[in-house]
C-alpha cells in the first residue's frame, strides 16, 4: 500500500525481455530435467527489475503463458508485466537497407486491453514477405520459424490495425529503436529514407536506446520539416537466454539499467511520454536515490500522528492512526479551506525544530488565539517524523521546539511569509535574501566566515581602518566580545553538544550504508588483470590530484586571508602616517610661539616597503595558483607538477575519463568489483568528511565540535576576561570605507548574478546593483545648514528642495569627479543668487560645519541593491517580494535540508506561478526534498509533484482528520485534484490530457 501512497517513485523497468519459447532465437536451454519456465520466473522474481515488457515476435502467446505460470508460482508478486509485441517494418531507413524493428506495448489493464483485443489486433494486422504466396497473411497466421523471420509490416497497416481494434482509445505505446537499424542509422543522403525516418519517429511514443541518445530525442528540431516533440529513451535487456538474464542486474556492459519515476501501471508508464527527461534515468542509480543513501538524515520518510492512549476524544477525534509516507522529491498537500493542510506542515516544522515556530498557524502559541494548543487538545497527541536514516523525531504536539538542536527542516509558514512580504522596512526580508546570497560566495573567498554579516564586517574592516584604527579595533573587539559572551552562555554549549549528537548520528547512519564487500574476481585473464592494474594506477593518480586540489584550495583561502590582513596593515600604516602629520601640524603654532622647530622635534617615518613587497609576492603566488593554463593533457604529463587549481581540476576530469574508458572494457565480475571499490572510496571519503582530521578539522565535523567543547570548558573564561581589559583601552570605531566596501559588493554581484540569470523569464529579471547610495535624509540635512532669514538659491521662493534635487539627479555617486562637481555646484549656488554674488556666510548658519558635512562625503554609503527588473526591494509589491523570496530559496539556497512551504502562491499571479515558480520548484526538487501546501494547479500539476496528499477535516464528524495520497497519474488522486484545485485555470487545462484527468 505504501508503494502507491508515496506517489511516483524511481523503480527499475525493463520493457524488452523475451521468454522461453519466444518465436525467434530462443536460447533458454534447460539444464537436465529442469523446467525452463520455473527457472525463468524465479530469476525474474529475484531480479531488481520491478516492471517487465514481455516481448515476442508477432505474437502474445508467451506473455499470457507467463502471466498464468507466474500467478501460480508467485500469487502475491509485486512484479508488473506488459505485453510487448515486436514487429519488423518493411520500410528500411539505414544505408544497408536492413529492416528496423518496432514494438507495440499494451496496457495490462484487462478492462481496457483484454487478451481478446490483443489477439484481434494480431489477426487484423497484415504482414508482408511470408512464404504463403498469393494469400493475405496476418500476424495470427504465422506458424513456422521461417515465416517469423521473413515477415514484415508497413506503417499504414500498423496504424489501421490499431485503429480498427481499439478505435480512438490508445491502450498502447509504440517503441522504435534509436540505434542499430533505427532512427540514428538513417541514411541522410536519401530524401526518401529521411522522410520515412521522420514518419517512424513521429509515430513512436518512445525509443529503445541508451543515455547517449537521450539528448537527441529531447530536441524539437529532429525532423527535416516541422517541429518534433521531445520523446523518452529507455534501455532494454533484450534477453533471449538464461545467460542474458544477468543483464537484469544492471552491470553488463551495453545494457545499462532503466529507471522510471511513476506508478507501476500503464498509466504511470505513459507519463514518460510527457516528461521524457525528468521521469527516465538510464544508469546505475538516479541522483535522488543516491542522495537518499548518502544523505539519509536529510530526507523525511514518514509522518505519523496518533492519539495518546489516555485520550477519550471529548474534544474531537482529530489525528488518529495517521501514517503518511513522504516522497523524497516534491510533495503537494491539497485540501479545502480548514481541512488541516497547515496542521500537517506545522507538525513537520515542530518535529524539525523550525525557528519559525512563532509564525505557526495551527500550533500557534499566541495567547489570544491558541487554537489547537489550548488545554485539552495538543497534549493528547503524539507525532513522529521518521527519516530515511530510520531515525525518528518525536514530540507531543503541546511541546515547543528545542532551540539547542539545529534545524532539520527549512519551513516557511504562511504567516511568516506574509509578514516578510508585507514588511514596510524590508529589513527581515533583506536578511533572508542575504542568507541565501552568502551560500554562493566561493569558499576560498569566505575568509573563514559562516554568514553574510560576518563576511561583510570582515571585508569592511580594512577600509574602516583608513579613518580610525582605534574605532575599528573597538568594533572588531566588541564583535569578538559578543561572540565570546555568546559562547560563554550554557545554551551555546548545549547547541554544540546537540550538533555533535547529530553528527554522530550521521556517522552511525553512514556506517550502516557501508558497501557490501565484493571479493576480487579470481582467474582473471591477462587482459583483465592489466585493465585492473591500469584502473588501480589511475585511481591512485586521481586521488593524488584530488588531494592536491584540496590542499591548493585551502592554500588559496589561507593566502587570500593573509593578503587581506596585509592590505589592512598597509592602509593602517598609511593612516598612522597621515594622523601623525596632522598632529604634528597641530603642534606647529605652539612650537613657533615657544621658539622651537617642530620639524627638528618630530620626524615621522613609516617604512611600508616590506609590507608592499610581501603583498606583491603573495599576489604573484595567488595568480600562479589561480591561473588557467592552456594545457593539453596526455599521459606524458607529470600530474604531480601541476600547481594551479584550474589545471588540477582539468587533470581530475581527464583522469576520470580515462578510468571510465578502462572500466568500459572490464568484464562483468571485474565491473562489479570496480563498482564496489568506487562505492567504498566514496563512503570512506564521506566518513572522513563527517569525522574531520586531527590537525585542522573542518567546521561542523565531529573533531571540530569536540575541540569546540574543550575550548569552551578550558580556555573561554580567560579569553573573555582579556577582551574586557582591552576594550577599556579603545575609544571609538571607524566609518566604513566607501570604495573598499563597494568593491566587496561588486565581487558579490559577480558571484551571484550568473546563478540568478538561470531564473530569468519575461517580466522577471533579477539583478544586483553594487553602488553608492545617497541617504534619504540628505536633503533635510543639507537644508538644515541654510540660514532661513536670508534670500538665496536654497531659501525663499526658489523651492530649494527642487533646486537641490535637480543637482542630485545630475550626479553619479559612483564617480568621484561627478560627486565633486555636485559639491562645487552646490557651493556655487550659495555664492550666487539671481545672477548676483552673495555672501556664503550669510546663506549658511555655520560654513565650517557645512563644509565638513559636504567634503566628508558622509551622506552617501556603499551598498548592494537587489532589484527585480527596474524595481528595488522597497518598490516591490507583496506579491513580487513573495515570488522573489521563493525563487531565492528554491533556486539559490544551497542548504539541502527539506524545504517546507505553506501556500506560497497567495498574492502571486498565475502567469508568474507557471513561468517562474513552477520551474524553480522543478529544479529545487532535484537537490532537496520539497513539501508544499497549495491550492493552485500551476504548482501541484505544473511542477509535476511526485506525490499529492489530499487532506480532509470533517468538523461535523467530531473533527475527524483523514487523508489520501498518491501520484498525480493515479486516477483516485486525479479526482481529488479536480475536487479541490482550481480546475478552470488555463495552465491546468493544458495539462489535463497529460494526466488523463476527465
Amino acid at each position: 500500500m505504501d508503494s502507491f501512497l508515496k506517489g511516483s517513485q524511481w523503480r527499475r523497468w525493463d520493457l524488452h525481455i523475451h521468454t522461453p519459447e519466444t518465436k525467434l532465437s530462443d536460447g533458454y536451454i534447460p539444464d537436465g530435467d529442469e523446467d525452463v519456465w520455473e527457472r525463468y520466473i524465479e530469476m525474474l522474481e529475484n531480479s531488481p527489475v520491478q516492471a517487465f515488457g514481455i516481448t515476442d515476435y508477432y505474437s502474445c502467446d508467451s506473455y499470457f503463458k507467463l502471466i498464468e505460470k507466474y500467478k501460480e508460482k508467485y500469487p502475491k508478486t509485486k512484479k508488473v508485466f506488459f505485453c510487448n509485441i515486436e514487429l519488423r517494418f518493411a520500410e528500411a531507413i539505414s544505408k544497408d537497407d536492413k529492416n528496423p524493428d518496432v514494438h507495440v506495448i499494451f496496457d495490462n489493464d484487462l478492462e481496457k486491453c483484454s487478451e481478446e483485443k490483443i489477439r484481434k489486433f494480431l489477426s487484423t494486422l497484415e504482414v508482408l514477405g511470408t512464404t504463403q504466396a498469393g494469400a493475405t497473411v496476418h500476424c495470427s497466421d504465422l506458424k513456422e520459424t521461417k515465416d517469423y523471420e521473413s515477415a514484415s509490416v508497413n506503417i499504414k497497416a500498423l496504424k489501421e490495425a490499431l485503429i480498427k481494434t481499439f478505435g480512438d482509445d490508445e491502450p498502447y505505446l509504440i517503441a522504435f529503436p534509436a540505434n542499430n537499424d533505427g532512427i540514428r542509422s538513417t541514411d541522410k543522403e536519401s530524401p526518401r529514407k529521411v522522410k520515412a525516418s521522420d514518419t517512424m519517429d513521429n509515430l513512436a511514443s518512445l525509443f529503445f536506446g541508451n543515455q547517449k541518445n537521450k539528448e537527441w530525442f529531447l530536441r524539437e528540431d529532429r525532423y527535416e520539416e516541422g517541429k518534433s516533440e521531445p520523446k523518452p529513451v529507455v534501455s532494454g535487456s533484450d534477453c533471449h537466454s538464461f545467460a542474458d538474464l544477468d543483464r537484469l542486474e544492471g552491470n553488463v556492459n551495453s545494457y545499462p539499467p532503466t529507471w522510471i519515476k511513476a506508478d507501476l501501471t500503464f498509466r504511470g508508464l505513459t507519463q514518460i511520454c510527457f516528461e521524457p527527461d525528468a521521469r527516465v534515468y538510464i544508469g546505475a542509480e538516479p541522483p535522488v536515490e543516491m542522495r537518499k543513501n548518502q544523505q539519509a538524515i536529510k530526507f523525511i520518510s514518514r509522518l505519523t500522528i496518533n492519539q495518546l492512549s489516555t485520550y477519550d476524544e471529548r474534544n474531537g477525534q482529530w489525528f488518529k492512526d495517521v501514517n503518511i509516507p513522504v516522497n523524497p522529491e516534491l510533495t503537494a498537500i491539497i485540501g479545502n479551506k480548514g481541512s488541516g493542510k497547515s496542521a500537517l506542515v506545522d507538525i513537520m516544522g515542530l518535529l524539525g525544530e523550525s525557528r519559525q515556530e512563532p509564525y505557526f498557524s495551527f500550533l500557534t502559541n499566541d495567547p489570544k488565539n491558541k487554537k489547537f494548543k489550548q488545554n485539552g487538545y495538543a497534549e493528547n497527541f503524539k507525532a513522529d517524523l521518521e527519516w530515511q536514516s530510520t531515525t525518528k523525531s518525536s514530540k507531543i504536539l503541546s511541546e515547543n521546539i528545542d532551540r539547542s538542536k539545529p534545524e532539520a527542516v527549512r519551513y516557511l509558514p504562511q504567516n511568516y511569509f506574509e509578514q516578510l512580504t508585507n514588511e514596510i522596512e524590508i529589513e527581515e526580508f533583506r536578511r533572508e535574501i542575504e542568507d541565501v546570497v552568502f551560500s554562493h560566495v566561493e569558499e576560498t573567498d569566505r575568509m573563514g566566515k559562516t554568514n553574510f554579516k560576518d563576511l561583510q564586517d570582515f571585508k569592511t574592516l580594512q577600509s574602516t581602518q583608513e579613518i580610525s584604527s582605534l574605532k575599528t579595533a573597538l568594533r572588531e573587539l566588541n564583535i569578538e566580545i559578543v561572540k565570546l559572551e555568546k559562547e560563554k552562555d550554557p545554551f551555546f554549549k548545549r547547541q554544540v553538544e546537540e550538533q555533535l549528537k547529530v553528527k554522530r548520528n550521521e556517522l552511525t547512519s553512514l556506517d550502516k550504508t557501508k558497501p557490501v564487500e565484493v571479493p576480487k574476481p579470481d582467474g582473471e585473464d591477462e587482459e583483465q588483470k592489466q585493465l585492473s592494474q591500469q584502473i588501480s594506477s589511475r585511481t591512485e593518480q586521481i586521488n593524488k590530484v584530488a588531494e592536491a586540489g584540496k590542499k591548493t584550495t585551502e592554500l588559496i583561502a589561507q593566502r587570500k586571508t593573509t593578503l587581506q590582513k596585509l592590505t589592512t596593515l598597509q592602509q593602517e600604516l598609511a593612516a598612522i602616517s597621515v594622523r601623525a602629520e596632522e598632529e604634528k601640524e597641530n603642534l606647529r603654532a605652539v612650537c613657533i610661539e615657544l621658539g622651537l622647530d617642530i620639524d627638528a622635534i618630530v620626524n615621522v617615518g613609516i617604512k611600508t616597503k616590506p609590507v608592499t613587497e610581501k603583498i606583491e609576492a603573495l599576489q604573484s603566488e595567488l595568480n600562479k595558483l589561480e591561473q588557467e593554463n592552456e594545457i593539453v593533457f596526455s599521459d606524458d604529463i607529470d600530474f604531480e607538477e601541476l600547481e594551479s587549481l584550474p589545471d588540477l581540476k582539468k587533470a581530475y576530469v581527464y583522469i576520470k575519463e580515462k578510468i571510465t574508458e578502462l572500466k568500459e572494457k572490464l568484464g562483468t565480475p571485474q565491473r562489479k568489483y570496480q563498482t564496489y571499490l568506487d562505492k567504498l572510496a566514496k563512503w570512506t571519503s564521506q566518513r572522513e568528511e563527517v569525522i574531520g582530521n586531527d590537525d585542522a578539522p573542518k567546521e561542523g565535523t565531529i573533531k571540530y565540535l569536540d575541540k569546540q567543547i574543550s575550548y569552551i570548558e578550558d580556555e573561554l573564561s580567560s579569553k573573555l576576561e582579556d577582551a574586557y581589559v582591552k576594550r577599556k583601552e579603545i575609544a571609538k570605531k571607524i566609518f566604513d570605507s566607501k570604495k573598499q566596501v563597494r568593491d566587496f559588493y561588486a565581487d558579490l554581484k559577480k558571484s551571484v548574478e550568473d546563478k540568478l540569470s538561470a531564473v530569468q523569464a519575461e517580466g522577471f529579471f533579477v539583478n544586483i546593483k553594487a553602488s553608492f547610495v545617497l541617504e534619504r535624509s540628505f536633503t533635510e540635512s543639507f537644508l538644515s545648514y541654510i540660514n532661513k532669514t536670508k534670500r538665496g538659491s536654497f531659501h525663499g521662493s526658489n523651492e530649494p528642495i527642487n533646486v537641490l534635487k535637480k543637482l542630485i539627479s545630475l550626479t553619479d555617486w559612483n564617480d568621484f569627479n561627478s560627486v565633486y562637481s555636485f559639491i562645487d555646484k552646490a557651493i556655487e549656488k550659495l555664492k550666487f543668487y539671481e545672477g548676483e554674488e552673495v555672501s556664503v556666510s550669510e546663506q549658511v548658519n555655520d560654513v565650517k560645519e557645512l563644509y565638513d558635512f559636504l567634503f566628508s562625503l558622509g551622506y552617501f554609503h556603499p551598498r548592494y541593491e537587489l532589484r527585480l527588473g527596474k524595481k528595488n526591494l522597497n518598490e516591490l509589491s507583496p506579491g513580487e517580494k513573495g515570488l522573489l523570496l521563493l525563487v531565492f530559496y528554491l533556486q539559490l539556497d544551497r542548504d539541502n535540508i527539506p524545504l517546507i512551504i505553506d501556500q506560497p502562491e497567495d498574492n502571486l499571479d498565475n502567469e508568474s506561478i507557471f513561468t517562474v515558480l513552477a520551474t524553480c520548484i522543478r529544479k529545487a526538487k532535484q537537490n532537496r526534498q520539497v513539501i508544499l501546501v497549495t491550492h493552485n494547479p500551476n504548482l501541484a500539476v505544473g511542477a509535476d509533484a511526485e506525490q499529492v496528499i489530499y487532506v480532509q477535516l470533517e468538523k461535523a464528524n467530531n473533527y475527524k482528520f483523514s487523508y489520501e495520497a498518491g501520484a498525480i497519474e493515479n486516477p483516485r488522486i486525479n479526482q481529488k485534484i479536480i475536487d479541490v484545485l482550481e480546475g478552470t485555470q488555463p495552465a491546468f487545462v493544458k495539462r489535463r490530457l497529460k494526466y488523463q484527468i476527465q
